[in-house]
């Protein structure tokens, strides 16, 4: 899909969020599965090694189960805070429809700092 659709509704659970796209998809993503992806330069370089990628996976499994507070960042991001564990990510909204729809939203790319 070269255009992503606009982010129309969030709504939190207690272990996952509902999305709801301009397009009419809705997604479930599993909060475990949201923090995996984090772009930040601490989480993102760790998912470029299988053995990085493994120990990530279970840091974030080994994490309590919590829904955290989001706040938007400009117009184009999401910005979700945990009371444990890494919350440096900025999600942009591209990134957030590639993990909702079980995409790779690194594009199989190893970790680049910046936005882009």
């Amino acid at each position: 899909m070269d255009e992503v659709p606009e982010l129309q509704r969030l709504e939190r659970g207690d272990s996952a969020m509902e999305l709801t796209w301009s397009d009419g998809t809705e997604n479930s993503v599993d909060y475990r599965t949201l923090r995996y992806w984090c772009p930040c330069a601490k989480c993102g370089p760790r998912r470029g090694a299988q053995d990085l990628a493994e120990l990530l996976q279970a840091e974030v499994a080994a994490y309590p189960q919590e829904m955290p507070t989001v706040q938007t960042v400009g117009g184009y991001a999401l910005h979700f805070e945990w009371s444990s564990g890494c919350s440096s990510g900025i999600y942009r909204f591209e990134r957030l429809w590639s993990i909702a729809n079980a995409l790779d939203p690194d594009d199989g790319k190893p970790y680049v700092h910046g936005a882009w």
